[in-house]
């Protein structure tokens, strides 16, 4: 099974945006995620059109994905 860190955030058009984390730290609680979300939009490195393209947060999940090969 591979774990993936989804974080979702809005732009500044409170459009959703995502940043996906391959092979997050597992541990993780929510606090942790919140606190390096709100480094993400302090630090306003990305933007987008002129705009900045994580402006809030909207919400983060861990998403299990199993794979079954039949053949």
């Amino acid at each position: 099974m591979a774990k993936k860190l989804y974080l979702y955030f809005l732009n500044e058009d409170e459009q959703p945006t995502t940043i996906l984390v391959q092979e997050p730290n597992q541990t993780l609680d929510s606090a942790a995620v919140r606190s390096f979300m709100e480094k993400v939009i302090a630090m306003e490195l990305f933007t987008h059109k002129g705009q900045k393209k994580y402006a809030s947060i909207k919400g983060a999940k861990y998403v299990d994905k199993k794979t079954e090969i039949l053949l």
